[in-house]
C-alpha cells in the first residue's frame, strides 16, 4: 500500500509539473506574440512625432497612414488575447440538432467577395446532413479553416478553395482544400498545438480550438498536404440516425 501511495504521488507530481511547463511555455509564447506588434506601434509613433516636429506639409497624409497601421497592430494584440481567453476556457457547450450542409455554405458565403480567390462548395445530394454540435463552435471551426486556406495562397496567385461534403456509413466527411504553399515537413507534427503558427502575427491557437471542438463532438480532424501544390484539411463527424 504505501508503494502503491508514492506511485500516485509521484504520477501527481510529473502531471503537476507537465501542466506547469505547458503554461511557462504559453506564457512565453503569449509574450513573444504581444511584442511582435508593439515594435512597429511604437516606432510609427515615434516617427509621427519627428515628422510633426519638423513641420512636414505632408503630416496629415502621414498620420492617416500611422493612425490605420496602429489600428492593425492593436486588433492583432485583441485577436491574441481573444485566442488565449478561448483556449483556457472554452464557452459551454449547447449542442443542438444541425444541418451540416447548411452551416457550411453559410460559412462559405461569407468569403465570396474575397479578391483573387475563387470558392466552391461541392455538397452530393440535397437531403440535410444531420450532427450534433454547437452552432457557433461549428461555426468558428469551419471559419478558421477556410481563412486559414486563403491566408496560405500568396498575394500573386490565383487562389482556389474547394470545400467538399459528403456522407459515408455514418459520419459525414468534410474537406477543405487549398492550393497555397503547403505546410513544411518539420511544422506538420505542430499544426495542432497551441502555441503553432505559420503567420507573422496571432497566436495560432485556431487549429488547437477547432480540434478541441470537434473532438467534443466524438469527430476527427487532419490535413494533408504537399509543398507548392496546397493543403486539405479533413473533418470527420457522426450523423444523427434518421427516422
Amino acid at each position: 500500500n504505501k508503494k502503491v501511495d508514492e506511485l500516485a504521488e509521484s504520477a501527481e507530481l510529473l502531471a503537476r509539473t507537465e501542466r506547469e511547463l505547458a503554461w511557462r511555455e504559453m506564457a512565453r509564447q503569449v509574450a513573444h506574440e504581444i511584442n511582435n506588434p508593439l515594435t512597429p506601434m511604437k516606432l510609427n509613433i515615434q516617427y509621427l512625432r519627428r515628422i510633426k516636429e519638423q513641420g512636414s506639409e505632408n503630416f496629415d497624409e502621414y498620420f492617416d497612414q500611422v493612425s490605420k497601421s496602429l489600428i492593425e497592430n492593436i486588433d492583432v494584440l485583441s485577436t491574441i488575447a481573444s485566442s488565449f481567453s478561448d483556449f483556457a476556457r472554452m464557452p459551454r457547450i449547447q449542442n443542438e440538432l444541425l444541418d451540416l450542409r447548411e452551416r457550411v455554405k453559410e460559412a462559405a458565403l461569407l468569403f465570396k467577395t474575397t479578391s483573387n480567390i475563387s470558392i466552391d462548395v461541392v455538397s452530393y445530394g440535397g437531403e440535410p446532413i444531420q450532427i450534433m454540435a454547437d452552432k457557433d463552435q461549428l461555426s468558428r471551426v469551419l471559419i478558421n479553416l477556410i481563412k486559414n486556406g486563403i491566408q496560405s495562397i500568396p498575394k500573386d496567385k490565383e487562389g482556389h478553395i474547394v470545400i467538399e461534403l459528403k456522407e459515408e456509413d455514418d459520419y459525414a466527411l468534410l474537406t477543405i482544400a487549398d492550393n497555397g504553399i503547403g505546410i513544411p515537413e518539420e511544422l506538420r507534427a505542430k499544426l495542432f498545438e497551441p502555441s503553432f503558427t505559420t503567420k507573422s502575427s496571432g497566436m495560432g491557437l485556431g487549429l488547437a480550438i477547432a480540434k478541441r471542438i470537434i473532438e467534443n463532438i466524438n469527430g476527427n480532424i487532419w490535413f494533408r498536404t504537399t509543398m507548392d501544390v496546397g493543403t486539405t484539411f479533413y473533418i470527420k463527424v457522426p450523423l444523427v440516425e434518421k427516422n
